[in-house]
């Protein structure tokens, strides 16, 4: 992992400023020679919108109901999980919570949620990618340096690419009135501290 490209990147993310940290993280992969990770450069997941925008509605019909049910307990904040995609490239996919007690100072309540969805949701699109990564792993190319460190890259753009697709799905959700974007959602992948809050 680059830890200091992603202290750099999370301060953008930090402000809600994707499209800067995106801008880097791409202008940091093409300063390494080329690689199969090159391809991530100008790729984004945006064609899932409309899919994201359904699975958000339908699980906040669901736990806006279970809330309903239980006694003193208010939905507060959304949070998305991405899996460990780096080394699960068979699928990439994330997982929806919810959670009625949140705290400023850190994100460790985020181990305690109330609820999360029954079926997670598969992204696609980057299947060429995920290939990219199957081969790394198999045939132990992580030792080639030019490899390792557009990999470290690559996968911050991924998880960008994740928060900028939620970004434009609340965007857009809001201007249509959708209930849920009234509760911030918390985005992010398995093990990563880089976390987007949709404004």
């Amino acid at each position: 992992m680059n830890f200091d490209l992603e202290d750099k990147l999370n301060e953008y993310v930090k402000r809600n400023d994707l499209d800067s940290a995106i801008r880097i993280a791409e202008s940091e992969l093409s300063k390494i020679p080329e690689t199969e990770f090159h391809q991530l450069i100008g790729m984004n997941l945006l064609h899932l919108e409309s899919k994201l925008d359904k699975y958000i509605s339908n699980f906040y019909s669901s736990v806006k109901l279970k809330y309903a049910l239980s006694f003193g307990k208010n939905l507060k904040a959304l949070y998305c999980e991405m899996n460990g995609f780096t080394i699960n490239y068979d699928r990439w996919f994330i997982d929806l919570f919810s959670f009625s007690e949140i705290a400023q100072e850190d994100y460790e309540w985020l181990a305690d949620y109330d609820h999360l969805t029954k079926n997670d949701l598969t992204l696609t699109g980057f299947e060429n990618l995920q290939k990219v990564y199957e081969d790394v792993y198999k045939n132990k190319k992580y030792e080639i340096p030019e490899i390792e460190q557009a990999y470290e890259v690559a996968e911050l753009l991924i998880i960008l690419r994740l928060q900028e697709l939620f970004r434009e799905t609340y965007k857009n959700a809001k201007s249509n009135g959708k209930k849920w974007t009234e509760f911030p959602m918390f985005v992010t992948a398995h093990d990563y501290e880089m976390i987007y809050k949709t404004e």
